[in-house]
């Protein structure tokens, strides 16, 4: 159909509909015929009519009617299930049936359903899959066609669906497909798309199912549970109209906001006598002496469906159902249903309620939520879109939250959106305060103070931790944390390392509005404020009564009587104006981020007074804990150290503690946690009695290198986690260690100097031990426990076979290294992760020669590296690693076993490093699932012709592969890879035509190239790399450089790298040095705003740099950084891709250009930053980015010749 005709039809189709939910049919099938007519669309169709879904497909059609007809048709159904099969693209039928679907998305609010069937995503939504393909070369589709079905079938493919290859059995696909229409029509019935109650469908169907209304044969409570504002009420109202105006049988009533009626009004004796005299249909609202017992007679009599509205108490719930909330089918009759909202899970519980629990909205609900509000439309106006997801990243999807902030937002300027946000508290606003605050103020004094501990301080981590320190501060702490969970004040998330405690970031800001009401600084409880923090500490000292009687008396000045018990005052520790804070500190906790805070100096004498703190955290987030580098210190101490640490202290956390040893005015027998992380500590008490630390629960002292000893634990039965990665010179662990009954992870990883350890470790409750890369360590102590989970001896040369690797548990983790193992150990557990290092092995036979093992464990991820004599690998090996599989270091390993049937479940395949490796398997197209093939540095002559049977191949790397004579002329046909890796190939002279959706190639180093592919310039190119290519180097195709930009332009990617030998920076850059020295800067005037405007005709910029080193290992990553004064207002990088060149021979000149495209540089930007500073000069700066490389080692001998970019429109 021609692109006029579907406008047509779309403009003129009624608007009316997307508010009224009215339509002729409920789905309308969008698939191709001769693909799945007879098979899977007619077994969802009959699924779809059995549920009494009124479904379009086109046998319905008079075969006189047209394709405009059909889409007519289209634009009167709900929603479209579109079938993505292998020859959907064939058909302008179907591709202008997506574009309508498509246009019917954005103009009318209409849903579409896609299934992947036999097809990839990538396949349909890329610009390089296969649709796109097949319309661009079959159908040879004008550009205005070509765009709009690309455009469409990204946007259909993108809504959330199925796909066959993840879900096999289409039994169960149809099944999901089925109950997913039914929440998408529940979303858009009229009692839901009236209202506009964004994301309530699904969430209605899913109470429905509870519900089960369409079989009576018995009587339940469901109860709706969430934190205030999250839409219980409104969830329960739009279940209740649904049921009111579909049954008439059953009688109904809905009573709002109990509790509040109950504190404000007649109390629960009323509201109850209105609901019976409602549901009996008695004309007596005024009485309420009337007889229980008939009444009860009467209800257990009466059909009911009643809703019970923010009910706070099992009491209040037991009153409205006559004390019998256990017997409910001798209150009302069968068939009865009651919905109870409520913030208290406990209610529910108690009164064996089907709970529901509400969840936040997701993002994309969020924004349409928000733009109704703001915008009253159901999407922001694309100049708009970024200052939304600000707004709503600031609600966390509560929808009381999005309403208010939208509806305060609404018809209001830029300007005052980015002032408004800037300094918002959504907290402040009564409305929303009110509702989060009714929960808290309930809570008793012990609840309310441990909710706050948890909000400022304890948010985030596992529950047992919290639970854990909490419980030394606060009798029954477990069973008031559940009350906060059920009380929806916290909320506890399964994680894949157990459970953690969260809190809504509402609640959290409401936590700390409450903290700072009290006004005073030392005042207040807890302090998380980085400027707070830094006033507390460095404005004032405390000093003991005696201290400042003794002041006095030396100067002259007498005092009759001092105080009879030592009190501490604070005063002005600055004398040049700095105000002092008055009264005793009566602050609990202190938790400090680093990364925000003010460099500070404290006196000796700063924590003195603080005698109620029990908390104090000053932290630093890195993203990996070993090998940690130095950062800038924060927190300077007097050469002497501070004094002392309160006493009451809990929790003592100070990552880059600055001295050698805790100060010796410290009594740690309350420490439930002590961390010190990344500090020169080299003793944690020194030259004074080892205190005892009978209530630490955790110990950390990771990656102190100087820490010789650790603190006496002989008395720390608690003692859970003991972390001291990377104390490189500690020698001993003691011998009481092993007397830690309840350690559950003991982490002694890169401790290079660690020798002699306990004889065993009796902990039953032992999860994870890691002692890998201790290189002086020779046995692993024996372990008992049977909850072990990881056990890690990777670069731990132990001589002794350690009994505990037979005792990791199913899906567990065991890393094993060392020459002690002659023979693959014969583990029976199937594990997650399996690593056998340096070892003495020869063959893996274990499984083949003893009859106690049939066939092997799975492993998930097994990984053999290192393993010098390895000569064979045993056909069970393809059946044990179900998904990866590592094979590297292994020089004498010749081949890899045929694999004799196809292998379901293996990704990866990583075999590197066995140079007497010379072919793959003829079969390995029976690998089916493969994703990824890693051969680097093996000695594999050609590959075999079947590889081009492996559909699901993205990345195939075989680099310093330098006996590489060929690669197969059928390489082509491998419709997913992406990426493939030549350098330091040495060999090989000619490539065949490329695979379709080649988007990363690199040939450097390969010396006897003699040309490119012919279709090198048809391909949607990421990054090219020809370096040290002398043969290439002369006849690099003009075509790739004269059309650099065009492909760079065009490109799906949003960067673009070629890289080649070379001395000079092509004459098309706009701006560039003149001279060779190596300033790394560069002058540019933006252009002026009139020559962009809103439409950003600026597509992207361009970089180049000739650069030159005499000795790397990688190839560098270049970045450009653009200044305006002192603000740094944007900056790029090159492909973060770094390969190694070790196998390179390293040319003079090397040229690096690389394409980005236009983005916003700061989020947040409503205008990007070409157009902000339009005009205005600008420096541009070069340099290697330090982020992905190895440092200064990698990049001291790098010079920068040449650099130069262009704005490209």
């Amino acid at each position: 159909m021609a692109p006029s005709s579907s406008s047509a039809l779309v403009a003129s189709s009624s608007h009316s509909a997307m508010h009224t939910g009215e339509w002729d049919y409920d789905v309308f099938l969008c698939f191709r015929g001769d693909d799945t007519r007879h098979g899977f669309t007619s077994h969802l169709l009959a699924a779809l009519s059995d549920r009494k879904i009124k479904v379009f497909i086109d046998t319905m059609l008079r075969k006189t009617e047209s394709i405009d007809e059909l889409l007519s048709v289209l634009q009167r159904s709900a929603l479209s299930i579109v079938i993505f099969s292998e020859n959907f693209a064939d058909s302008t039928w179907c591709l202008d049936e997506v574009a309508t679907i498509a246009q019917s998305m954005a103009k009318l609010g209409h849903r579409a359903l896609p299934v992947f069937y036999k097809v990839g995503w990538s396949d349909v939504a890329e610009d390089s899959g296969n649709y796109s393909v097949t319309i661009h070369e079959k159908l040879k589709s004008s550009p205005e066609d070509d765009k709009r079905w690309r455009g469409a079938l990204k946007t259909v493919a993108n809504c959330a669906g199925h796909t066959s290859q993840a879900i096999q059995i289409e039994s169960k696909l149809i099944k999901l497909m089925v109950e997913d229409v039914m929440k998408l029509l529940t979303d858009m019935s009229p009692s839901i798309k009236s209202n506009n109650l964004v994301g309530l469908g699904s969430r209605v169907w899913e109470v429905e199912q509870l519900l089960a209304m369409d079989s009576l044969d018995d009587t339940r409570i469901i109860g709706l549970w969430g934190m205030g504002g999250v839409g219980k009420t409104t969830l329960a109202k739009a279940c209740y109209e649904r049921m009111v105006s579909s049954t008439e049988e059953i009688k109904h009533h809905f009573i709002w906001n109990i509790n509040e009626n109950c504190e404000r009004q007649r109390g629960v004796e009323g509201i109850v006598h209105e609901l019976y005299s409602k549901l009996l249909s008695e004309n007596n609202l005024g009485r309420e002496d009337l007889d229980m017992n008939y009444r009860r007679a009467r209800l257990s009599r009466l059909k009911v469906f009643i809703v019970l509205d923010a009910v706070e108490t099992h009491c209040q719930l037991e009153q409205f159902l006559l004390g019998d909330v256990f017997n409910l089918t001798k209150l009302f009759a069968t068939g009865s249903r009651i919905i109870v909202t409520t913030r208290n899970k406990k209610v529910l519980q108690n009164a064996m309620a089907k709970v529901y629990g509400i969840e936040c909205l997701n993002d994309d609900e969020s924004i349409q939520l928000f733009s109704l509000r703001a915008f009253r439309q159901y999407c922001p106006p694309d100049n708009w879109m970024h200052l939304s997801r600000i707004a709503t990243s600031k609600c966390k999807g509560n929808p009381l939250a999005l309403r208010v902030l939208g509806g305060t937002l609404f018809g209001e300027d830029k300007d005052y959106w980015e002032s408004f946000l800037g300094g918002l508290s959504l907290i402040q606003n009564p409305q929303i305060r009110d509702i989060l605050r009714r929960s808290y103020d309930k809570m008793g004094t012990d609840e309310k103070r441990l909710f706050l501990d948890v909000a400022c301080f304890l948010h985030g981590i596992s529950r047992s931790t919290v639970i854990g320190y909490l419980a030394v501060l606060y009798p029954a702490a477990h069973v008031k944390v559940k009350d906060l969970i059920d009380n929806s004040l916290l909320i506890c998330r399964c994680s894949e390392y157990g459970e953690k405690i969260e809190i809504h970031d509402l609640l959290k800001t409401m936590a700390l509005d409450i903290v700072n009401e009290e006004p005073k600084l030392g005042k207040r409880s807890r302090l998380v404020d980085p400027d707070d923090i830094y006033k507390l500490l460095t404005t004032t000292k405390v000093e003991s009564w005696g201290t400042l009687y003794r002041e006095l008396f030396f100067r002259g000045i007498e005092m009759m009587v001092p105080p009879r018990r030592k009190r501490r005052k604070v005063i002005d520790m600055d004398r040049k104006g700095k105000c002092a804070l008055e009264g005793l500190i009566t602050t609990e906790g202190i938790n400090l981020n680093l990364s925000k805070a003010k460099e500070m100096h404290l006196e000796a004498n700063a924590f003195q007074g603080m005698d109620s703190l029990t908390f104090l955290k000053f932290w630093r987030l890195l993203k990996y804990i070993y090998h940690y580098q130095p950062t800038k210190k924060i927190i300077h101490l007097p050469s002497g150290g501070i004094d002392s640490l309160p006493d009451r202290l809990r929790w003592l956390q100070w990552d880059e503690y600055p001295s050698k040893s805790l100060p010796s005015g410290i009594y740690p027998q309350y420490l439930v946690h002590l961390i010190i992380r990344w500090s020169p500590i080299e003793n944690c008490w020194e030259n004074f009695d080892q205190p005892k630390l009978v209530n630490l629960v955790v110990l950390d002292l990771s990656s102190c290198f100087n820490l010789t000893a650790i603190p006496d634990l002989s008395e720390s039965s608690k003692l859970e986690e003991l972390l001291l990665p990377e104390c490189r010179s500690l020698v001993e662990l003691p011998s009481h260690v092993q007397c830690l009954e309840k350690l559950i992870i003991l982490d002694l990883g890169y401790c290079l100097n660690l020798e002699r350890l306990p004889s065993k470790l009796n902990s039953k409750f032992l999860k994870f031990v890691r002692m890998h890369d201790c290189p002086k360590v020779k046995f692993c102590p024996e372990i008992n426990s049977g909850d072990l989970m990881e056990l890690d001896l990777n670069g731990t040369p132990v001589s002794e076979l350690p009994n505990a690797i037979y005792h990791v548990k199913e899906g567990g983790s065991l890393h094993l290294y060392g020459e002690i193992f002659t023979n693959f150990p014969a583990i029976s557990a199937s594990l997650d992760m399996f690593w056998l290092c340096h070892t003495a092995m020869k063959e893996i036979n274990s499984y083949d020669h003893q009859a106690s093992f049939e066939l092997p464990p799975k492993i998930s991820n097994l990984r053999l590296c290192g393993n010098s004599q390895l000569k064979s690998l045993p056909k069970s090996i393809w059946s044990m690693a179900a998904s990866s599989l590592t094979v590297m270091g292994s020089p004498l390993l010749e081949s890899l076993p045929e694999i004799s049937e196809p292998v379901n479940g293996l990704k990866l395949l990583y075999i590197t490093e066995c140079e007497s490796l010379k072919c793959l398997p003829l079969s390995i197209n029976n690998l089916v699932s493969l994703s990824d093939l890693r051969l680097g540095n093996t000695g594999i002559k050609s590959l075999p012709s079947s590889i081009e049977e492996l559909e699901r191949l993205c990345h195939l790397d075989l680099s310093n592969c330098k006996s590489l004579e060929s690669i197969p002329s059928n390489f082509h046909n491998l419709p997913k890879l992406l990426e493939l890796l030549l350098r330091g190939c040495s060999s090989i002279q000619y490539l065949p035509e490329l695979p379709p959706n080649l988007s990363i190639l690199d040939v450097s180093g390969c010396r006897l190239l003699q040309a490119l592919p012919s279709n090198i310039t048809k391909l949607s190119w990421k990054c090219l790399r020809f370096y040290d290519c002398p043969q290439i180097d002369r006849i690099l195709p003009d075509e790739i450089m004269a059309n650099y930009l065009v492909h760079a332009i065009l490109s799906r990617h949003s960067k673009n790298e070629l890289a080649y030998s070379g001395s000079d920076i092509p004459e098309w850059f706009e701006y560039k040095n003149v001279t060779d020295k190596d300033n790394s800067c560069l002058t540019v005037q933006l252009p002026p705003a009139n020559c962009t405007g809103s439409k950003q005709p600026i597509k992207g910029i361009a970089f180049g740099v000739v650069w030159s080193s005499d000795a790397f290992d990688f190839w560098p990553i270049m970045k450009c950084e653009c200044d305006f004064g002192t603000i740094t207002m944007a900056s790029w990088s090159s492909y973060s891709f770094s390969a190694n060149t070790r196998d390179v021979t390293k040319s003079s000149d090397q040229v690096l250009l690389w394409f980005d495209k236009i983005k916003q540089s700061k989020e947040g930007e409503t205008e990007a930053w070409f157009v902000k500073y339009a005009s205005q000069t600008v420096l541009l700066r070069f340099s290697p980015d330090l982020r992905y490389t190895e440092g200064e080692k990698q990049t001291k001998n790098l010079t920068i010749k040449r650099y130069g970019v262009s704005p490209l429109y």
